[in-house]
């Protein structure tokens, strides 16, 4: 009874299960070693992934004790030991702020509001780790979209998508008279209004942005007005008649010349004199009427 009792005193024995959490594995992550014991520090590789497990016979770990110059007559192990790598799931409130954040960039001027997010259940090491989402180009945010989710950390990289849906107000022009086809759209024809962005159209920033282009059809009260629904025509062909403006201190001047170029809204082109003799750019501005350019000639 006493010889039995000073073996188990003399022997260290290891569990058949161990949970660690570095990057690493050593001997003494699986046998409890004294701390001034050197075979603690004896190297066994790379730990598993995240939520898996890395099974080490007894066989092989008393081999690697021998191999570095070190006795194993002390040692009471079980016939495996099975190292899981400690492990976490995916911090809700991490992942919403990461995919609001998304959002946000996608929209800058947008008010935007989460309403769901389906997170898998994925494990990721107990480090801290960094997350980055992603919305789809040319998605639709008034649908269900897959965000792309990066999981960057130490020795850790992994994407995965998630499955949200959200509410995108911007303000958007909204037609409030009847606009017939082919018709310039003018400030007081729209209001602009907070709603919801649905389809993959541009937003429309301002006016500004569709300046001489006309309506494709007629369009009714309470439609948002959008670029695919409008067009930029020719506004002056090649050997028409046109009126260029100049101005010069508080003076405008007009004359009749002759278009060499066609061109629409915005563009510069060349005009000449009815006579033919003598050049100008200018640029269009309306149907047939151009503003000459200061300097050119």
């Amino acid at each position: 009874m006493i010889s039995a009792l000073l073996v188990l005193a003399c022997c260290i024995s290891a569990p058949p299960d161990v949970t660690i959490a570095s990057d690493s594995i050593t001997m003494g992550s699986l046998i409890p070693f004294a701390s001034t014991d050197a075979r603690a520090s004896i190297a066994l590789g790379y730990s598993p992934g995240p939520g898996l497990a890395r099974r080490f016979l007894r066989e092989e770990i008393l081999a690697k004790i021998v191999s570095a110059g070190f006795m194993t007559d002390d040692l009471r192990l079980p016939e495996a030991i099975l190292v899981h790598r400690a492990s976490q799931t995916l911090d809700r409130q991490r992942v919403e702020r990461a995919v609001n954040d998304a959002f946000v960039r996608q929209y800058p001027s947008a008010r935007v509001e989460i309403a769901s997010i389906d997170i898998p259940e994925i494990q990721v090491g107990t480090a801290s780790v960094d997350l980055m989402a992603t919305i789809p180009a040319h998605s639709d945010p008034s649908g269900p979209l897959y965000v792309k989710l990066d999981i960057r950390g130490n020795n850790v990289m992994r994407t995965i998508y998630v499955r949200a849906q959200a509410r995108v107000d911007v303000e958007q022009p909204v037609i409030v008279r009847p606009i017939s086809a082919q018709s310039r759209i003018l400030p007081a024809d729209v209001q602009w209004q907070l709603m919801p962005l649905r389809g993959t159209r541009d937003i429309l920033p301002s006016l500004d942005a569709v300046e001489g282009m006309v309506a494709k059809r007629d369009l009714e009260p309470g439609t948002t007005l959008s670029t695919d629904l409008l067009y930029m025509p020719v506004y002056v062909r090649k050997g028409d008649a046109v009126t260029v403006k100049a101005s010069s201190g508080g003076v405008t001047i007009a004359a009749t010349m002759r278009a060499r170029e066609a061109g629409k809204f915005g563009d510069s082109i060349v005009v000449e004199h009815l006579s033919g003799n003598g050049t100008a750019t200018a640029r269009i501005v309306g149907p047939r009427t151009l503003e000459a350019l200061q300097g050119a000639k």
